[in-house]
């Protein structure tokens, strides 16, 4: 069987083999509805508990503010349109980034088609201009959304910046702060008493935990209108019987993650710096699409633009040689011939044509040195074959 080198794990991690054995286990044996009351479903309820607070714990939260829901997606549509909802008497204005995920993005349109007003700040370069910023907090907004780390750029978004603009402004107690941290949540360091949002999203799958969970970090006293109605779960904030084996397997990848927190950040960091210097000795014609401020991106992801080679094509002959990367967001990537799969980068500030030539490599602790060099080897073939292919086809 051919070698897999998988480099794509912005998209979905690798499950652990600890958190699959767990899982194997706790489906087996803990297969009780948490809501039952009997022994079994004690049980089941004893071990969402025991996750909640390990992933309440990790990002210094209370167990009750943590809401299970079955994705990050969800997560974000949770706190977007239950917020809204709870709030929309106080004002319409709502301010997010032109570079959010499809989760956060797509919700915002359908406000704005329901009359909220929309402010799409802008994120040239990865970065957000805080006096654009100030320029639009009024007692009008009522929400505020932005992601920790972008997906496709791995740029990270100074919340902490935009948290003391809004405190400074007088308007804080009217308006709820929201942060999508899919991408960053046990990739960098998330303190909850010290960042003071309201809501955060989260999810499983990118942590080595399995698809089909995800939760909502929901600060105690804010208040939002559940979209979900039935048995009244969550503390009625998500009616649904409870994924109990992806949330037991979500603890699992929180703890292991927690665990080793610091080794995995110094590795990764390695990994990144080791790739980025082999590209440049061997593909010397690869321009980085990452932000000056080195200090300010998650080395977990690397964007790399292509010389005159569309990603598409790049990614189909890396997958013939066994090496998995993306083009973008996963949720994007299929909307080839629509503006929405590359949104972010445009708003990056690529034009049309570098956008159609830029490739995202994401790490994960699973990967190794071998595979990197093997990948920029691969790349930098790629080009010369691709490139020739292209002139002789022209």
């Amino acid at each position: 069987m051919k070698k897999q080198i998988y480099l794509d794990s912005a998209s979905t991690t690798k499950p652990s083999d600890e958190v699959l054995e767990f899982l194997s286990v706790a489906m087996k044996n803990s297969y009780g509805n948490p809501d039952s009351m009997h022994a079994l479903g004690l049980d089941a309820e004893k071990q969402v508990e025991h996750a909640r607070n390990i992933i309440a714990s990790s990002i210094n939260a209370k167990p009750e503010e943590i809401i299970f829901t079955s994705s990050g997606t969800e997560a974000n549509n949770l706190a977007i349109f239950g917020s809204v909802e709870a709030l929309k008497r106080r004002g319409n204005k709502i301010i997010t980034t032109n570079a959010e995920h499809p989760s956060v993005y797509f919700p915002m349109l359908e406000l704005e088609k329901k009359g909220f007003d929309i402010i799409y700040l802008s994120t040239k370069e990865g970065k957000i201009n805080i006096d654009e910023f100030k320029n639009y907090i009024d007692e009008k907004v009522i929400l505020i959304s932005i992601m920790l780390v972008n997906n496709e750029t791995g740029s990270i978004f100074d919340i902490s910046e935009i948290i003391k603009t809004v405190e400074n402004s007088g308007f804080r107690d009217k308006l709820y702060i929201h942060c999508d941290a899919v991408q960053a949540f046990c990739k960098i360091p998330i303190d909850l008493n010290k960042l003071k949002i309201d809501m955060m999203s989260i999810s499983a799958h990118k942590i080595h935990g399995i698809k089909g969970c995800g939760a909502l970090f929901l600060r105690k006293n804010k208040r939002i209108i559940p979209q979900i109605f039935g048995g009244g779960q969550e503390n009625n904030l998500r009616s649904s019987t409870l994924n109990t084996p992806g949330i037991f397997a979500f603890g699992k990848a929180v703890e292991e993650a927690a665990k080793d927190f610091q080794k995995n950040h110094e590795y990764i960091n390695k990994l990144y710096d080791y790739t980025v210097i082999k590209i440049k000795e061997k593909c010397p014609e690869i321009i980085f699409n990452q932000r000056a401020d080195i200090n300010n991106i998650s080395k977990y992801i690397l964007s790399l633009r292509l010389p005159k080679i569309k990603s598409e094509v790049m990614l189909n002959y890396f997958s013939g040689q066994g090496i998995y990367i993306s083009s973008g967001s996963a949720c994007s990537e299929k909307h080839q011939n629509s503006k929405e799969s590359k949104r972010v980068l445009l708003n990056y500030g690529l034009d049309k044509n570098s956008a159609d030539f830029t490739i995202r490599v994401s790490f994960s602790k699973y990967n190794t040195f071998d595979e990197t060099e093997e990948f920029v080897n691969t790349l930098s073939d790629g080009i010369k074959k691709l490139i020739v292919s292209q002139i002789k086809f022209s």
